[in-house]
């Protein structure tokens, strides 16, 4: 058995290659099987990073009697849902609508035309309270098809027809338009996001986020939050406050890795102490873009340090942990370690028994003792507790040296320990939101190494997984060679332009913004038609017998942020550089940026809708809205002055989201056409669609053109 995915790229598959399921991977292939045998399929969904996957594994599928009656009676085929994101988003859909809930490992039972009639996610070797074991899942749905068949017929057509007519109201948040930002529609648009900060302030869970346990990064909520903090008044200064308090919780709690950086998936407890120990790409790269932006942002010098400390301990992670020899950035860290007697332990790599810290920092007066928060714990029948490395509060800036004395010591001994495995499958889309992250990171940080990361993995993309005469991105590459069938969803297409354009801006360099262009203009053909958007044109027949033939674009975030949102970004980043480009303006006769807002206009019409029911579950949205409402900022030009004006000058830039800046590495040629001040002094020009205001001498006055939220120039140091 397991000789169909022995030899497959996907790690995931390659965990249960050595089972008695004889498994297939997905495609035709193993659905033909299943007509052919007259038998049902059983899709299994998860990915290698996945904790209850592999406890799923080892309870059942490594059964020699649950795999017998599997291949007796089933065609079982597993499915890397990173590999294949509309068949996980279509079954996961399913899954949602038959059992309120969804997760993985994903357990999907469909006919062999790929239609659901049961699904469920982890299920146990033996039945619980409320839950059947997973054999006598095995053995109803069997004989439902071998009894009740026309009944399972009649029940994969009515989900099939629901889910569809689910996707065609999905598409009709697409049919409305945002208005045209004028200083009229300011007004009118300025209170649907006052509105969405005080329902967020209304969700607002006590202990962090906008709801209960478990507790996942609220990442595109906390962007929207951030940039509507920039402005001034009630709303932008509620904005900033509840940003601040979840992103202080979590990084403080154990979601944090304190000790080599970087960020879990989410936590069990209400607290932010015992967290699901996977890290996955697409969370650090969203959480480094948000942390160095608060780390700037924030009023409070202790906050600043925190975040600060938060987003280098990503970017580093990054480098240190994710960064494979191409240059792309690997998807994951596996939640669990596999000990040497083969056993899956979760967060071993990550915690320590109190004696084991107790030998490690023996300094009873280090700040360690003070701040750690030993109350979060994996307890271990007969033995001693496995801790967390939580922190009860925010350090004061003077605790720091002492609690880097304690981090390190703690790094060495962890060093030592088996690390947990690393799925080195570059995802495009992953790899465009961290690109986008370290650029502007390297700037709002004073980290040129995060540049240098963020470009050699956009010139692996450009070279692996870029297929020019197609125009269109491939989705995963393994040890450089790319899926070649596997094209990538708008997701990927949007992240990847967005990392190009941030590379534009901030390395200055013309093949970046070329690439951009090149690669937005195919995306938007690809996945883009009269009728809307579209997250994959898809040819797959089982993903649209599963949906009625339906398909559409999602509007609201999921663990990444909508592919919708994404492109919007995408399509209001180049308005403002064509405007630069061309000196025109929207609405002037420029037909290219005007084609542009008309579709960010479509993407993000729904958001005066949703404000006030649901901004939780719409933040990238929201966060587009934000800049759509104050008009796009074409270019800044750093003019004469200080190192470290320049430096703050394009933090500003960066942060207000400048579509032109110029070149740290070589400021003198940003004066070319513009004069410095007496003695060379600063002089910082900011330009709309050609036209300049007069020019500001200083950072502070700087403040007050592009982000009045920010009170005085101690929050840019």
């Amino acid at each position: 058995m397991g000789q169909r995915i022995a030899s497959s790229a996907s790690a995931y598959l390659r965990q249960h290659a050595h089972q008695p399921v004889d498994w297939w991977p997905y495609g035709d292939a193993a659905f033909e099987h299943a007509k052919a045998r007259n038998i049902p399929v059983f899709l299994s969904i998860g990915y290698a990073a996945c904790h209850w996957c592999h406890v799923m594994a080892a309870e059942s599928f490594d059964d020699p009697q649950v795999a017998g009656y599997l291949n007796e009676n089933f065609v079982p085929i597993k499915v890397d849902r990173e590999e294949h994101p509309t068949v996980d988003q279509t079954y996961m859909a399913a899954t949602q609508t038959l059992t309120g809930s969804g997760g993985w490992p994903m357990s999907v039972f469909t006919l062999p035309d790929g239609r659901t009639i049961h699904a469920g996610t982890y299920f146990p070797p033996k039945p619980h309270p409320g839950q059947p074991s997973f054999s006598q899942v095995l053995e109803a749905v069997h004989d439902a098809w071998v009894n009740r068949r026309p009944q399972l017929e009649e029940q994969a057509t009515a989900l099939a027809t629901h889910l569809g007519s689910v996707a065609t109201g999905q598409a009709k948040m697409f049919s409305r338009k945002l208005p045209l930002p004028t200083s009229e529609n300011q007004v009118r648009l300025g209170p649907v996001i006052a509105t969405a900060i005080e329902k967020l302030g209304s969700l607002e869970d006590p202990t962090g986020a906008f709801g209960p346990a478990p507790k996942f990064p609220p990442s595109p909520v906390l962007d929207f939050l951030l940039r509507a903090g920039l402005g001034t008044g009630p709303a932008a200064t509620a904005a900033t406050t509840l940003a601040n308090r979840t992103l202080n919780l979590m990084a403080t709690g154990a979601l944090a890795d304190q000790i080599e950086g970087g960020f879990a998936r989410y936590c069990v407890d209400a607290q932010w102490k015992i967290p699901h120990f996977e890290k996955m790409l697409y969370d650090n790269a969203q959480l480094l873009s948000i942390y160095a932006r608060a780390a700037v942002q924030s009023p409070r010098a202790v906050e600043r340090e925190l975040f600060s400390r938060a987003a280098r301990g990503i970017g580093n992670w990054l480098r240190a942990r994710m960064l494979l020899p191409s240059g792309g950035l690997a998807s994951s860290l596996d939640a669990d370690t596999v000990m040497e007697d083969g056993s899956h332990r979760e967060g071993a790599t990550y915690t320590f028994t109190r004696s084991e810290i107790e030998e490690i920092i023996t300094d009873k007066t280090n700040a360690f003792w003070e701040l750690w928060d030993g109350r979060a714990a994996e307890v271990s029948d007969g033995q001693e507790p496995s801790l967390s490395i939580a922190l009860g509060k925010v350090p004061n800036l003077e605790q720091w040296a002492e609690l880097d004395l304690a981090f390190e010591k703690l790094a060495t001994v962890r060093q030592q320990r088996i690390q947990p495995a690393r799925d080195e499958k570059v995802v495009a889309g992953w790899n465009g939101l961290a690109i986008a992250a370290l650029a502007e990171a390297s700037v709002l940080l004073d980290e040129p190494e995060f540049l240098e990361l963020a470009t050699g993995a956009a010139e692996y993309l450009w070279a692996t997984h870029w297929d020019a005469k197609r125009s269109v991105l491939l989705r995963v590459s393994y040890q450089g060679q790319a899926d070649l069938q596997n094209i990538g969803v708008l997701e990927d297409h949007a992240s990847v332009v967005l990392g190009f354009q941030a590379l534009a801006v901030i390395g200055g360099e013309q093949r970046w913004l070329e690439r951009s262009h090149e690669l937005l203009d195919g995306t938007v053909e690809r996945f883009v038609s009269a009728a809307g958007p579209v997250d994959a044109p898809s040819g797959d027949p089982r993903v649209l017998a599963s949906r009625a033939g339906a398909l559409t674009a999602e509007a609201l975030d999921d663990a990444v942020p909508a592919a919708s949102s994404l492109l919007a970004a995408a399509l209001l980043a180049r308005a403002g550089m064509r405007q630069i480009m061309e000196s025109g303006f929207a609405g002037q006769g420029n037909e290219a940026i005007n084609a542009d807002l008309e579709l960010v206009r479509t993407l993000i019409g729904f958001v005066p809708a949703i404000a006030d029911r649901a901004p939780h579950a719409a933040g990238s949205a929201l966060g587009v809205a934000v800049k759509f409402v104050r008009g796009s900022t074409s270019e800044l030009v750093i003019a004469g002055g200080r190192t470290e004006q320049r430096h703050e000058a394009m933090r500003l830039g960066v942060l207000a989201g400048i579509a032109q800046l110029g070149n740290l590495a070589a400021p003198v040629s940003l004066a070319t056409n513009y004069p410095t001040g007496p003695a060379e002094g600063l002089r910082i020009y900011v330009c709309r669609g050609g036209v300049c205001h007069m020019p500001a001498n200083s950072p502070a006055e700087l403040i007050q053109l592009l982000v009045p939220g920010l009170e005085n120039l101690e929050a840019m140091h």
